[in-house]
């Protein structure tokens, strides 16, 4: 048997024992910025699984993270993703180790092209662990670059998490003073608060 710790998450570039869970602006349907709807996850103490509008199938909603090393986050944060209009994500959100993810239920997604679904015979209460991958000649719907791990439904978040992250230094010291002066209103609270474009020494533009 090993243990969490001596698995090969620390000792290669291309690996993280984390798991990030990334926010965007949901202005387009009411909302508000990533910046406020991270703190709304704080307060909440929970993510919000997505549903059919966030490309989950079946009946279930799912929570989704992405295991990507942190110096790999500026090339998943590139302007086409990150477009304010139309963002896939933002560089706002929230870290979890994947020891702590997999008690939560997060799981590695199954990439399953629709015969192999069909023909696996998937229930449709698992649906939500399936993701597209199809190859047909040229022709490729593939997700399989953002590694994504997924858990059923919503996820509640530890009182306390490993950290978050946030686009510049300027916001990590707001939303520190917010914390701060509102301790109470926190169900989550992170022991660190990360700088994207400090620890990817800037991000794409």
């Amino acid at each position: 048997m090993t243990t969490f710790s001596e698995l090969p998450f620390n000792s290669r570039p291309d690996l993280t024992p984390y798991l990030l869970h990334m926010t965007k602006n949901t202005k387009s349907i009411g909302g508000q910025s990533a910046f406020k709807n991270l703190i709304n996850i704080l307060k909440s103490g929970k993510i919000i699984g997505s549903g059919n509008r966030g490309f989950i199938k079946g009946p279930n909603k799912a929570t989704c993270f992405m295991d990507v090393p942190f110096s790999s986050l500026k090339y998943v944060l590139t302007p086409e993703n990150s477009d304010p209009e139309k963002p896939r994500y933002e560089p706002y959100g929230i870290v979890l180790t994947k020891a702590t993810s997999y008690k939560k239920g997060c799981r590695p997604v199954l990439y399953l092209s629709d015969d192999e679904k069909r023909s696996l015979k998937i229930p449709d209460d698992e649906l939500w662990r399936v993701v597209r991958f199809e190859v047909k000649n040229e022709h490729w719907i593939s997700w399989v670059h953002e590694r994504e791990w997924r858990s059923k439904g919503d996820l509640k978040l530890p009182s306390e998490i490993l950290a978050v992250l946030v686009k510049t230094t300027k916001e990590a010291s707001k939303l520190h003073r917010i914390m701060q002066n509102y301790p109470n209103k926190f169900k989550s609270k992170p022991r660190s608060i990360i700088p994207l474009n400090l620890i990817c020494q800037g991000l794409i533009s």
